[in-house]
Protein backbone atom coordinates (compact mmCIF):
# COMPACT_ATOMS: atom_id res chain seq x y z
CA UNK A 1 0.00 0.00 0.00
CA UNK A 2 2.30 2.76 -1.28
CA UNK A 3 2.75 5.59 -3.37
CA UNK A 4 4.43 3.08 -6.07
CA UNK A 5 1.17 0.85 -6.44
CA UNK A 6 -1.05 4.10 -6.95
CA UNK A 7 1.23 6.02 -9.32
CA UNK A 8 0.15 3.66 -12.58
CA UNK A 9 -3.74 4.29 -11.85
CA UNK A 10 -3.71 8.03 -11.07
CA UNK A 11 -3.73 8.73 -14.97
CA UNK A 12 -6.43 5.83 -14.96
CA UNK A 13 -8.57 8.27 -12.49
CA UNK A 14 -8.01 11.52 -14.24
CA UNK A 15 -9.04 10.43 -17.31
CA UNK A 16 -12.32 9.06 -15.63
CA UNK A 17 -12.76 12.61 -13.63
CA UNK A 18 -12.71 13.88 -17.34
CA UNK A 19 -15.15 11.70 -18.40
CA UNK A 20 -17.67 12.18 -16.11
CA UNK A 21 -17.08 15.87 -16.25
CA UNK A 22 -17.76 16.18 -20.14
CA UNK A 23 -21.03 13.95 -19.35
CA UNK A 24 -22.29 16.71 -16.54
CA UNK A 25 -20.81 19.73 -18.90
CA UNK A 26 -23.02 18.40 -21.52
CA UNK A 27 -25.89 17.44 -19.63
CA UNK A 28 -25.94 13.54 -20.25
CA UNK A 29 -26.47 11.50 -17.35
CA UNK A 30 -23.14 10.05 -16.55
CA UNK A 31 -22.64 6.69 -15.95
CA UNK A 32 -21.45 5.84 -12.22
CA UNK A 33 -18.12 4.05 -12.49
CA UNK A 34 -18.14 1.12 -10.08
CA UNK A 35 -15.13 -1.08 -8.05
CA UNK A 36 -15.61 -3.53 -10.39
CA UNK A 37 -15.42 -1.34 -13.45
CA UNK A 38 -11.86 -0.08 -12.17
CA UNK A 39 -10.51 -3.51 -12.14
CA UNK A 40 -11.77 -3.90 -15.27
CA UNK A 41 -10.20 -0.40 -16.75
CA UNK A 42 -7.13 -1.42 -14.63
CA UNK A 43 -6.38 -4.86 -16.26
CA UNK A 44 -7.39 -3.31 -20.00
CA UNK A 45 -6.14 -0.03 -19.99
CA UNK A 46 -3.38 -0.54 -17.43
CA UNK A 47 -2.61 -4.18 -17.42
CA UNK A 48 -3.16 -4.32 -13.99
CA UNK A 49 -4.71 -7.02 -12.20
CA UNK A 50 -6.91 -5.92 -9.43
CA UNK A 51 -10.14 -7.69 -7.52
CA UNK A 52 -12.55 -5.15 -6.10
CA UNK A 53 -12.26 -6.10 -2.71
CA UNK A 54 -8.33 -5.01 -2.65
CA UNK A 55 -8.48 -1.96 -5.10
CA UNK A 56 -9.19 0.63 -2.33
CA UNK A 57 -6.59 -0.65 -0.37
CA UNK A 58 -3.72 -1.37 -2.70
CA UNK A 59 -4.70 1.61 -5.18
CA UNK A 60 -7.40 4.52 -4.25
CA UNK A 61 -6.35 4.77 -0.44
CA UNK A 62 -2.66 6.36 -0.99
CA UNK A 63 -4.31 8.62 -3.51
CA UNK A 64 -7.17 9.54 -1.39
CA UNK A 65 -4.55 10.09 1.11
CA UNK A 66 -2.21 12.09 -1.02
CA UNK A 67 -4.73 14.07 -2.66
CA UNK A 68 -6.45 15.08 1.20
CA UNK A 69 -2.68 15.73 2.27
CA UNK A 70 -1.82 17.86 -0.95
CA UNK A 71 -5.35 19.90 -0.44
CA UNK A 72 -6.45 18.27 -3.91
CA UNK A 73 -10.06 17.58 -4.44
CA UNK A 74 -10.48 13.11 -3.63
CA UNK A 75 -10.26 11.52 -6.82
CA UNK A 76 -10.84 8.02 -4.90
CA UNK A 77 -14.51 9.84 -4.72
CA UNK A 78 -14.86 9.14 -8.51
CA UNK A 79 -15.38 5.19 -7.48
CA UNK A 80 -18.41 4.25 -6.05
CA UNK A 81 -19.93 0.83 -4.81
CA UNK A 82 -22.27 -1.35 -6.78
CA UNK A 83 -25.55 0.52 -6.77
CA UNK A 84 -28.32 -1.11 -4.25
CA UNK A 85 -31.83 -1.35 -4.77
CA UNK A 86 -34.08 -0.48 -1.52
CA UNK A 87 -37.52 1.67 -1.96
CA UNK A 88 -36.29 4.81 -2.89
CA UNK A 89 -34.39 3.63 -6.05
CA UNK A 90 -30.80 3.66 -6.55
CA UNK A 91 -28.10 3.97 -3.37
CA UNK A 92 -25.08 4.98 -4.39
CA UNK A 93 -22.00 5.71 -2.48
CA UNK A 94 -18.33 4.80 -2.43
CA UNK A 95 -17.04 1.16 -0.25
CA UNK A 96 -17.41 1.68 3.51
CA UNK A 97 -13.40 1.94 3.90
CA UNK A 98 -13.58 5.21 1.78
CA UNK A 99 -14.85 7.41 5.18
CA UNK A 100 -11.81 5.95 7.23
CA UNK A 101 -9.86 8.80 6.18
CA UNK A 102 -12.55 11.60 7.15
CA UNK A 103 -13.91 10.36 10.07
CA UNK A 104 -10.46 10.04 11.65
CA UNK A 105 -10.09 13.74 10.99
CA UNK A 106 -13.21 14.25 12.37
CA UNK A 107 -14.59 16.05 8.80
CA UNK A 108 -17.68 13.40 8.62
CA UNK A 109 -19.57 10.77 9.81
CA UNK A 110 -19.44 7.34 8.13
CA UNK A 111 -21.91 6.92 5.62
CA UNK A 112 -22.51 10.77 5.04
CA UNK A 113 -23.73 10.30 1.51
CA UNK A 114 -23.85 14.34 1.14
CA UNK A 115 -20.12 14.97 2.47
CA UNK A 116 -19.41 12.18 0.06
CA UNK A 117 -21.72 13.22 -3.53
CA UNK A 118 -20.17 16.94 -2.30
CA UNK A 119 -16.30 15.60 -2.80
CA UNK A 120 -17.49 13.50 -5.78
CA UNK A 121 -18.58 16.57 -7.81
CA UNK A 122 -15.52 18.40 -6.72
CA UNK A 123 -13.34 15.87 -8.07
CA UNK A 124 -15.29 15.28 -10.87
CA UNK A 125 -15.42 19.45 -12.24
CA UNK A 126 -11.61 20.19 -11.40
CA UNK A 127 -10.17 21.33 -14.10
CA UNK A 128 -6.50 21.09 -13.36
CA UNK A 129 -5.95 17.43 -13.06
CA UNK A 130 -1.90 17.40 -14.04
CA UNK A 131 -1.77 14.26 -16.39
CA UNK A 132 1.01 12.41 -14.39
CA UNK A 133 0.93 12.02 -10.87
CA UNK A 134 1.30 15.15 -8.46
CA UNK A 135 2.83 13.01 -5.11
Amino acid sequence: MTLDDARPVYPLLVRIARELAEDAKAGRRGTWVTYDDLCRRCGEELGIKESPRTVFARRLRPIQAACVEQEKPDLSSLIIQKPKRSDSGELLRPSAVWWELYVSRGEAESEDVRFWFDRYKVARDHGDWPDEPFF
